[in-house]
Order: C-alpha cells, then sequence, then structure tokens
C-alpha cells in the first residue's frame, strides 16, 4: 500500500480534536472490529471520540471491546432549537403544554416583554473535525444516519478505510485494499506503519481481538475462498499480539440461540434447486421469523454456514424479508462467477465471490423474491450459454414397453396393446437326493443301481427311513432349487421322468438353460437346520 495514503491520514488525525467512526448498517463483526480499534486507539491519543452505527450490536457481538461505547444514532443531530435573547429581558419561569398536536412554551418575564425578535430558530449540528467510515462502499450503506445528516458528510472530512471492490472512493482520503480479506486487515497494515512511526506500542491485546475478529468472521474461520497467505499471516501476528482467537470462535460459531436453530431448519426445509442454472437459494418470510420467534438478524451465517454445502451450485443466495425492506445476499462458488457485479446491476455491491442488496420499493415479497430468481437465472443462461429451447423435456410416451430391469420382476406382465398369452407351465429343475445307506449295505452300489432304474418305486411317506446317521454331512446346497424364495416340486400328476445314467457322478445335471434361468432369480435363503424325519415326495405349490 502507497505509504503516502498513511501519512496523510496521520497528519489530519493528528489535527483534529473530535472524530466521528462509522460504519454500515446492520454491522458485522469486521466493521464494528474496525470502528472500535480506532475508537481505542485515538481515545489513547487524547481525541474526543463518537462511534455510531445504525443497528444495535448482535447478541453474540457483546465480547467485543469496548462494545458498550457504541450508539445508534448521532446526539443532536434531529434536534430542533429554539433560541430566546434574554440580554434585555430576564425569564420568571417556563412552562408548556400539549393542544390539537400543539406544543405550546409559555415564557414569563421577570419584567418586561418579549418581541419576536428575540426568538430564533435553528436544527442542532453536531460539529466533527474528521469522520472515519469504515468497511463501508458507499454513503448510502450508512442508513438513516447519512439521510439525516447528508450536508454534514460534505462539510467534513471523510477518511473511507474499506476492502470492497464495489467501494466508490467517496471520501477525501481513500484507504481501499480490494486484494485484502477484511477491512481489519487494511487497518493492521496502517496501525503497524503508525507504530513505527512513533516508535511505541499502539496494539493491545484488546485491540488484537478487535481485528482478529474481523479476518475470522470475513474469512468464515479462514474457510473462504478469499483467505489469503496475507491474511493468514495477519492472523499469526495478530495471536502473538494477545489477541483471543478462542474467545472469538466460541461467541460467534459455537453459541447459537434455539430460535435460530429453529430458524435454520425452516430455511433448509425451502432449499430451491436449479441444476440446469446451477443456483441454489432459500427465502425467509416474515411468517418464517415469527413462527421461529426468531429476528432477522438471527439469519446471519446461514447462507456461508449451510447453503454454500450444496454441490454443483454455482450461485447461492438467501431473500429475507426485514421489517424496513427486502435483503438479498449472494455468494459463488468459483473465483470465474462475479456475484458482485451481479447485485451491482440490482442497486447493491461487493466483492465477486460475496455480495447483496436491499430493496426499499415496497413491492410484495413474493414478488421480489421470483424477480430476483429470474435475474440469477437470465444470468447464468448467459453465462452457460443456455438456451431455452434446449431445456424442453421429451415427452414419455404411454404405451412405451417396460425396460429391461422392470420386465425381469414382472414377467408376467404384458406391455400395453398385447394381447396376454397363456401362461406356460414352467418346468422346475430340481436335485433328488437319496436316502444314504449305512456302509455295511453297499452304499455306492445301491445308489447307482436305483439311479439307473428308470421303473424304480416311489418312496412311502409312512415308512421312514433311517437317515440320521448321515444326515449331518450332508451338503445345504443341495435343497432343490427355489424360484422366489418357494421351493419347487414336481407335479404329482406327472409320472417320475427317466434320468439318464451317467456312471462317473450319481448326481443328474443341470440343463444350461435352467442354470441360466435360475441365475436370474434372487438367491435363495439360507436353509434351516430341519429336523430328523423322512423325506416326503415333493408336493405340487
Amino acid at each position: 500500500m502507497d505509504q503516502s495514503l498513511y501519512d496523510q491520514i496521520i497528519s489530519l488525525t493528528d489535527k483534529s480534536r473530535k472524530i466521528l467512526l462509522l460504519t454500515h448498517a446492520k454491522a458485522d463483526c469486521d466493521g464494528l472490529g474496525a470502528a472500535l480499534s480506532m475508537y481505542l486507539i485515538l481515545k489513547e491519543m487524547g481525541k474526543e471520540i463518537t462511534v455510531v452505527t445504525n443497528d444495535p450490536a448482535k447478541e453474540n457481538q457483546h465480547f467485543m471491546p469496548a462494545i458498550d461505547i457504541l450508539q445508534n444514532s448521532l446526539a443532536g443531530s434531529s434536534d430542533f432549537i429554539i433560541s430566546l435573547d434574554t440580554s434585555k429581558t430576564p425569564i420568571g419561569k417556563i412552562k408548556y403544554s400539549t393542544e390539537d398536536n400543539r406544543l405550546n412554551i409559555i415564557i414569563t418575564p421577570k419584567n418586561g416583554v418579549f418581541s419576536e425578535g428575540d426568538v430564533s430558530f435553528e436544527h442542532g449540528k453536531n460539529k466533527y473535525d474528521l469522520i472515519f467510515i469504515l468497511d463501508t462502499g458507499n454513503f448510502e450503506h450508512l442508513g438513516p444516519i447519512y439521510d439525516a445528516n447528508v450536508e454534514m458528510f460534505y462539510e467534513t472530512p471523510v477518511i473511507n478505510i474499506d476492502h470492497h471492490s464495489s467501494n466508490t472512493d467517496f471520501g477525501q482520503i481513500n484507504l481501499v485494499n480490494v486484494t485484502a480479506a477484511s477491512t481489519t486487515e487494511v487497518l493492521y497494515e496502517f496501525l503497524a506503519y503508525w507504530e513505527k512511526k512513533l516508535n511505541r506500542k499502539l496494539i493491545t491485546e484488546d485491540i488484537a481481538t478487535l481485528l482478529l475478529a474481523g479476518i475470522i468472521t470475513d474469512t468464515g474461520s479462514f474457510q473462504h475462498a478469499n483467505t489469503s497467505p496475507r491474511a493468514m499471516e495477519t492472523a499469526s501476528k495478530l495471536l502473538d499480539l494477545g489477541a483471543r482467537q478462542q474467545e472469538i470462535i466460541k461467541n460467534i460459531y459455537k453459541t447459537k440461540k434455539l430460535s435460530t436453530l429453529k430458524l435454520w431448519g425452516i430455511v433448509l426445509s425451502k432449499i430451491q434447486v436449479d441444476p440446469v442454472h446451477r443456483m441454489v437459494w432459500s427465502a425467509i418470510s416474515k411468517e418464517d421469523l415469527q413462527e421461529a420467534d426468531a429476528s432477522s438478524e438471527e439469519t446471519e451465517g446461514i447462507i456461508d454456514d449451510l447453503l454454500t454445502n450444496a454441490p454443483g451450485a454455482e450461485i447461492i443466495f438467501l431473500i429475507k424479508h426485514n421489517p424496513d425492506c427486502v435483503s438479498v445476499s449472494m455468494r459463488s462458488t468459483g473465483s470465474q462467477i462475479d456475484v458482485g457485479k451481479l447485485c451491482a446491476e440490482m442497486g447493491g455491491g461487493g466483492h465477486a465471490r460475496a455480495a447483496g442488496f436491499k430493496v426499499r420499493d415496497g413491492r410484495p415479497f413474493d414478488q421480489v423474491v421470483s424477480e430476483v430468481v429470474a435475474k440469477v437465472r437470465e444470468f447464468q443462461a448467459e453465462r452457460l450459454n443456455i438456451h431455452e429451447d434446449n431445456l424442453k423435456k421429451p415427452e414419455m410416451k404411454p404405451d412405451t414397453a417396460p425396460t429391461k430391469e422392470v420386465a425381469v420382476e414382472a414377467q408376467h406382465i404384458a406391455p400395453q396393446g398385447e394381447q396376454l398369452k397363456p401362461e406356460q407351465p414352467k418346468q422346475s429343475t430340481y436335485l433328488e437326493f437319496k436316502a444314504p445307506k449305512t456302509e455295511s449295505e453297499g452304499v455306492k452300489q445301491n445308489a447307482e443301481s436305483e439311479d439307473t432304474n428308470p421303473h424304480k418305486q416311489q418312496p412311502n411317506p409312512d415308512k421312514p427311513k433311517k437317515r440320521h446317521r448321515k444326515r449331518k454331512h450332508k451338503k445345504k446346497t443341495g435343497a432343490a432349487p427355489t424360484e422366489g424364495g418357494i421351493r419347487q416340486s414336481r407335479p404329482t400328476d406327472e409320472p417320475p421322468r427317466p434320468e439318464k445314467p451317467k456312471p462317473e457322478q450319481s448326481m443328474p445335471s443341470i440343463p444350461e438353460e435352467s442354470l441360466m434361468k435360475e441365475d436370474k432369480t434372487p438367491a435363495p435363503d439360507k436353509p434351516k437346520q430341519e429336523p430328523e424325519f423322512p423325506t416326503p415326495p415333493p408336493i405340487d405349490l
């Protein structure tokens, strides 16, 4: 940074006695951290300092040093002063009364009479020698403080310290560094130079904590893309100077009210996704705030902590219905997408990756939401070269045949337009096991003779065979094949089919076609251990 700017700021500050410090409306920790740091330093130098922001500090900002000196309005700026010349006529007593929306001030002189020439009127004025405006892109971002005191900002020298790329360089001295992660980072570099010039320490532990709070919050605890090596180096130096990092983390990120958590749940339930234009958004209405019993300030951090985690999204934005306006916060997930430029087209501004704007013209909330969504969609369509003609989805034909996967599961359902053919009887392939004899009776010889005899007698269910001696050695894979978990059996009205003798194997072979068919069916459940009873003849299910 040009050191001549530092010298100009130091020179102008040295000449000033009464100094006003301002930051933007709904101030964040970066704006407040910068303003309160300057307050502590200038107060130590014997200056008369006033710090004003349009809104009260949020509950999770109360840990910040010197936060209690913050004012929410300029005292006297809205006063209407009635002056009475008492040099010739002394005052006896004063009283007032109200009647029909009129204020009557009654002044009784001790002697003599007051005339109209003794009375004069004027508006209250705050006479400041110098104004610092911190973390603010333009005068309008100050809110009502600027609207009620426009003349003051053109009559008093203004030093503008900021890091937003949308800053309009509105001050007489503009210390703006758009590559910095936060305004407190810009301010730290200036204060470090001032320390060397004065040859004494200016940054105390409280000031280091305030400056670090601005860096941490503006980088999302060093998670955002604006986290630079210089920001990390500055944070390291502030820690060496005594900054209380854990105090910042605890109050900003680890303390959430129940109403805030409820509101976050509502926001997540209303998320909208446009995968074609790669955008994700949500909206918070007044009804949502009432349902969660939350204030609009409790939405702070939702877009960064929740919505930016959406995979595939390039632009994320949150639309919020505040009491006095509709605000839009916007983020981009890539450096090639400049949401600051997009928000500037809608009356706002910010950085390429984080920006926002406000709508104050009284349009209905739903209308603002639809218009913002349409604007972002138009921006993305132009950037991604998306044509509306290409977004038409092909119509699904009602008579389309089922897909292969569906047909496998529902083979008995015929496609539309075709006659349902009578179902052919399924030929079940199964394995037939014989009860083994004892070794003394010649197990192998009997098994082979029974397998080759086509007219063998069916087993009598009333005459159990002694099989228990070898039952425990029987393989579980020898169970009859199943289809859909149901054991298949031979119809009772069919005679037993003769099997071709195979001298080298006692078990009939399974046709290849049946094996392929069996592969398509679900795997059978593991057969349970059956009691030691004789095997009954197959039963048709």
